[in-house]
């Protein structure tokens, strides 16, 4: 079962992977047609986990490092932690907005709490009927040896399709 913290929802639970999905806008319609995803992909094994709390978190300072971590923070390295895969849903257009950027630097600055490290992780956006953005991915070389991960481009159709390209990374780990 997925866990749950003050600043995220579960959509569905008891599966084989966990993506978090940030979501750093405020579109009413990226809840709605994640709600639709969520039920089609708990039948695949997945689990989504959405936290949706950016505003609430304090602008990243390292001084705030060495004293008591806010709440927020907390639930959001929380979940972080336990997702096997990282879906960032924002207005992205070439860069990535500074609320989105803050929560990213909460999750990677501190090595030792680097929520995100070896985890897949797509930052995308709509655009012209598709979304599209970056994401970090294994490769592998011919005798299948993993190689490190790279950053590319990525394009899919919808969101349903961003979270199984993620889960499909995390297989591919295995």
């Amino acid at each position: 079962m997925t866990a749950t913290t003050p600043n995220t929802k579960t959509v569905s639970a008891m599966t084989d992977i966990n993506v978090l999905i940030v979501v750093g806008l405020r579109a009413a319609s990226v809840n709605r047609e994640l709600a639709k995803v969520a039920i089609d992909s708990s039948a695949d094994g997945i689990a989504l986990n959405l936290f949706d709390s950016l505003t609430e978190l304090p602008r990243y300072r390292e001084t705030f490092e060495d004293l008591e971590t806010p709440s927020s923070v907390g639930d959001l390295r929380t979940a972080a932690a336990e997702a096997d895969a990282v879906l960032i849903v924002t207005t992205y257009h070439g860069r990535v907005p500074a609320l989105v950027n803050n929560a990213i630097d909460w999750l990677t600055r501190r090595w030792d709490q680097g929520a995100l490290h070896d985890k897949p992780l797509a930052v995308i956006g709509r655009a012209s009927g598709c979304y599209s953005g970056v994401w970090s991915h294994q490769t592998d070389d011919g005798d299948r040896i993993a190689r490190p991960r790279v950053i590319e481009s990525i394009t899919v159709s919808n969101l349903r399709e961003a979270i199984k390209k993620l889960a499909g990374e995390v297989h591919a780990g295995d």
